[in-house]
Protein backbone atom coordinates (compact mmCIF):
# COMPACT_ATOMS: atom_id res chain seq x y z
CA UNK A 1 0.00 0.00 0.00
CA UNK A 2 1.54 3.35 -0.96
CA UNK A 3 0.73 5.78 2.13
CA UNK A 4 1.87 9.73 2.44
CA UNK A 5 1.75 11.25 5.80
CA UNK A 6 0.99 14.96 6.12
CA UNK A 7 3.49 17.41 8.15
CA UNK A 8 1.48 16.76 11.61
CA UNK A 9 2.20 13.03 12.38
CA UNK A 10 5.11 11.69 13.95
CA UNK A 11 7.99 11.06 11.65
CA UNK A 12 8.72 7.48 13.31
CA UNK A 13 5.65 6.28 11.74
CA UNK A 14 7.23 6.19 8.80
CA UNK A 15 9.83 3.52 9.76
CA UNK A 16 6.69 1.88 11.49
CA UNK A 17 4.90 1.24 8.61
CA UNK A 18 7.87 0.47 5.96
CA UNK A 19 8.62 -2.18 8.37
CA UNK A 20 5.01 -3.85 7.82
CA UNK A 21 5.92 -3.43 4.05
CA UNK A 22 4.17 -0.29 3.36
CA UNK A 23 5.78 2.21 0.40
CA UNK A 24 5.27 5.01 3.11
CA UNK A 25 6.36 9.14 2.23
CA UNK A 26 6.01 11.76 4.65
CA UNK A 27 5.23 15.40 3.23
CA UNK A 28 8.29 16.89 4.90
CA UNK A 29 10.39 14.02 2.86
CA UNK A 30 8.67 15.33 -0.30
CA UNK A 31 10.28 19.40 0.46
CA UNK A 32 6.31 19.91 0.51
CA UNK A 33 5.61 21.45 3.86
CA UNK A 34 3.91 23.91 4.22
CA UNK A 35 2.20 23.62 0.60
CA UNK A 36 -1.36 24.72 0.16
CA UNK A 37 -3.51 21.60 1.44
CA UNK A 38 -5.40 21.49 -1.58
CA UNK A 39 -2.62 21.64 -3.91
CA UNK A 40 -0.59 18.82 -1.84
CA UNK A 41 -4.16 16.41 -2.03
CA UNK A 42 -4.63 17.41 -6.53
CA UNK A 43 -0.73 17.37 -6.99
CA UNK A 44 0.42 14.82 -4.70
CA UNK A 45 -1.86 12.61 -3.11
CA UNK A 46 -3.51 11.18 -6.20
CA UNK A 47 -0.22 8.94 -6.31
CA UNK A 48 -1.27 7.10 -3.11
CA UNK A 49 -4.00 5.03 -1.51
CA UNK A 50 -3.87 6.59 1.69
CA UNK A 51 -3.15 9.68 3.32
CA UNK A 52 -2.85 10.47 6.94
CA UNK A 53 -3.71 13.91 8.45
CA UNK A 54 -4.82 15.47 12.24
CA UNK A 55 -5.68 18.29 9.97
CA UNK A 56 -9.51 18.91 10.23
CA UNK A 57 -9.39 21.62 7.66
CA UNK A 58 -7.11 19.30 5.20
CA UNK A 59 -10.07 16.97 5.65
CA UNK A 60 -12.97 19.43 5.73
CA UNK A 61 -11.61 21.11 2.71
CA UNK A 62 -11.01 17.38 0.71
CA UNK A 63 -14.76 16.78 1.57
CA UNK A 64 -15.55 19.51 -0.87
CA UNK A 65 -14.16 18.19 -3.47
CA UNK A 66 -16.77 16.36 -5.95
CA UNK A 67 -14.21 14.86 -8.23
CA UNK A 68 -13.86 11.04 -7.62
CA UNK A 69 -10.48 10.25 -6.68
CA UNK A 70 -8.45 7.02 -5.35
CA UNK A 71 -6.83 8.23 -2.38
CA UNK A 72 -8.29 7.71 0.98
CA UNK A 73 -7.52 10.62 3.16
CA UNK A 74 -8.08 10.07 6.48
CA UNK A 75 -7.92 12.09 9.54
CA UNK A 76 -6.59 10.36 12.60
CA UNK A 77 -8.90 10.69 15.35
CA UNK A 78 -6.60 9.24 17.83
CA UNK A 79 -5.71 10.95 21.17
CA UNK A 80 -2.89 13.32 21.40
CA UNK A 81 0.16 11.05 23.38
CA UNK A 82 3.91 10.84 23.29
CA UNK A 83 4.89 9.86 19.67
CA UNK A 84 6.09 6.53 20.82
CA UNK A 85 2.88 5.52 22.27
CA UNK A 86 1.25 6.98 19.63
CA UNK A 87 2.91 5.05 16.59
CA UNK A 88 2.45 2.26 18.72
CA UNK A 89 -1.26 2.58 18.78
CA UNK A 90 -1.38 3.72 15.23
CA UNK A 91 0.01 0.35 14.00
CA UNK A 92 -1.69 -1.84 16.05
CA UNK A 93 -4.86 -0.34 14.83
CA UNK A 94 -3.38 0.47 10.90
CA UNK A 95 -3.48 -3.95 11.14
CA UNK A 96 -6.82 -4.25 12.12
CA UNK A 97 -8.47 -1.68 9.78
CA UNK A 98 -11.02 -2.88 7.27
CA UNK A 99 -10.08 -0.05 4.69
CA UNK A 100 -12.88 -0.93 2.63
CA UNK A 101 -15.34 0.67 5.04
CA UNK A 102 -13.74 3.72 4.99
CA UNK A 103 -13.98 6.90 2.36
CA UNK A 104 -12.13 9.55 1.57
CA UNK A 105 -12.97 12.17 4.47
CA UNK A 106 -13.52 9.45 7.13
CA UNK A 107 -11.82 9.78 10.55
CA UNK A 108 -9.65 6.69 11.65
CA UNK A 109 -10.28 4.97 13.46
CA UNK A 110 -13.66 5.17 14.15
CA UNK A 111 -14.98 5.18 17.86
Amino acid sequence: MRILLDENLPESLVAALRRLGHQVDPVNSLRLKGLDNGALYRQVAQNYDLCFTKDTGFVNNVRQIQTPSRVKLLRVSLPQQPARILVDNFVVTFQRTDWSTYENGHDWPRP
